[in-house]
């Protein structure tokens, strides 16, 4: 059951932690100053992201601004207001408060946008840059999709190394409108429902709203995401999180409904984006976590599982029968195309196996980054027995974070360009950092983290060239 109001209830209640507020408070400070820290260097520009023995850098386009700071300002303070008023929204309705912070955001945003020399229009015209509008222009959905393994040899490099998942959302928005400059604002607005996604994911697993409420602007806002906008990856945690959410209503509930929706999503997540199939571990970790608790069986488990795998065969079959697109077929060669791409690119292992976590790191925010390690510890040191400890979501959560992270890093597929790639799993990281905003229960805390978060999406907008047309 989900708790009808916004303070701790059910069986996961934050106020019965037994962790030191003042250490989170420490884990906090710590975080913000690192993350000051960060900001300055990238203000300075004495940071490089990236390897140039590795042969990927970010670089710098242009130096420090003081308009950067006026927006940094004017957005925490928007932001403040926001995180201040949610008690008197939530009191109307619990989703007052999630439609204003999705609506608002956009303009929030387009502010923080506009600090690159790039606009939006740009951007998503660019071949350089994102090359599935291109394609749209001279091929149809349905050419796509039928003769996909002969056509995308003709595509520039980057829809080249996509399955179609991302051409067919551009299609879709075409519907919609068919100018540019309009399908990069929804192309971002797509990517922000992912928030209200991320609101229903963390309420089921904490059964808490605090926690829900608090995950909803820090995932706005993760910088990977804001620097990436209006690119097609920052859409592909909103596949990711609507598998998550299914999953958690099948665990909770038995329903074998939810269990056939969650194979119909896999099978989407494939079309979308193969990469975060490595999300499989904290899938398998939440389903271990309910078995033990005796949230769902065994047998119950078992059986539907082979639900959820009748359900993406069916969809498989469909999409094979009506338009001859094989999804596994699809999928080798571009498994095939990324090896082959690192091995050309020069790119080797040893250096993006370190590199990588770097810039991820970055990526999620610092702030968060070191707030991650003391929500994981709070988990693993409170005192409970240990199997009580190990059962809590925030610590299956933590650890299976950790280990999806560990072992996309070491499979070797991305090396360099992490930043964009493995956004769907920076939106996660965010999830512990709002865990520990509300166990302090305060609201400055959270209020503390976005501003973090703003002036690193800010200065690392301005400075660095994340997106460069060409």
């Amino acid at each position: 059951m989900i708790p009808s109001n916004d303070s701790p209830s059910g069986p996961y209640n934050l106020d019965t932690l037994t962790m030191s507020n003042r250490v989170l408070w420490i884990s906090l400070l710590i975080g913000s100053a690192l993350s000051l820290l960060v900001s300055y260097r990238v203000a300075t520009q004495s940071i490089l992201l990236g390897s140039r023995a590795g042969r990927w850098v970010y670089p710098n386009i242009r130096p420090f601004g003081i308009r950067s700071l006026a927006i940094v300002l004017l957005v925490s303070v928007v932001t403040g207001s926001l995180v201040a008023m949610h008690g008197v929204l939530a009191r109307r309705s619990e989703w007052l408060p999630v439609f204003v912070w999705v609506v608002v955001a956009l303009g929030l945003q387009g502010l923080l946008r506009s600090l690159t020399p790039y606009t939006f229009e740009t951007i998503f015209t660019n071949d350089g840059a994102n090359a599935f509008y291109g394609v749209t222009r001279h091929y149809t959905a349905l050419t796509v999709l039928t003769d996909f393994e002969r056509v995308r040899a003709y595509w520039p490099t980057h829809a080249q190394s996509n399955m179609p998942g991302k051409l067919m959302l551009v299609f879709a928005l075409k519907n919609l409108s068919g100018r540019p400059d309009v399908l990069a604002w929804l192309v971002v607005f797509v990517s922000n429902l992912g928030g209200v996604l991320m609101y229903v994911f963390v309420r089921d697993l904490f059964v808490d709203r605090r926690v829900a409420f608090y995950s909803l602007p820090l995932y706005l806002f993760v910088p990977a995401k804001l620097y990436f906008f209006p690119l097609l990856n920052t859409a592909t945690p909103v596949v990711v999180i609507a598998s998550a959410c299914l999953l958690l209503r099948w665990l909770i509930t038995g329903s074998a409904i939810y269990a056939a929706m969650l194979g119909v999503t896999l099978y989407g997540l494939i079309f979308f984006e193969p990469l975060p199939l490595v999300m499989g571990l904290l899938f398998a970790a939440l389903a271990a976590r309910a078995v033990w608790r005796a949230d769902i069986s065994w047998r119950r488990l078992l059986t539907q599982s082979g639900v959820v795998v009748i359900a993406f065969a069916t969809t498989y079959a469909a999409v094979y029968g009506r338009f001859g697109f094989d999804l596994i077929s699809a999928f080798r060669q571009i498994g095939t195309d990324a090896v082959a791409f690192n091995t050309t690119a020069g790119r080797p292992y040893s250096i993006w196996v370190r590199e990588n976590l770097r810039e991820f790191l970055f990526g999620v925010g610092i702030c968060q980054a070191v707030v991650f390690v003391a929500a994981l510890c709070e988990g693993l040191g409170r005192a409970e027995p240990w199997g009580r400890r190990v059962t809590q979501p925030i610590t299956v959560l933590c650890l299976a974070l950790v280990s999806v992270l560990l072992a996309t890093d070491l499979i070797g597929v991305n090396r360099g360009e992490v930043i964009r790639l493995w956004i769907f799993l920076a939106c996660f990281f965010q999830i512990p950092a709002a865990y520990v905003c509300a166990r302090l229960n305060n609201r400055a805390a959270l209020s503390l983290v976005l501003g973090a978060t703003v002036l690193q999406d800010a200065l690392g907008t301005a400075i660095i060239g994340f997106i460069v047309p060409r």
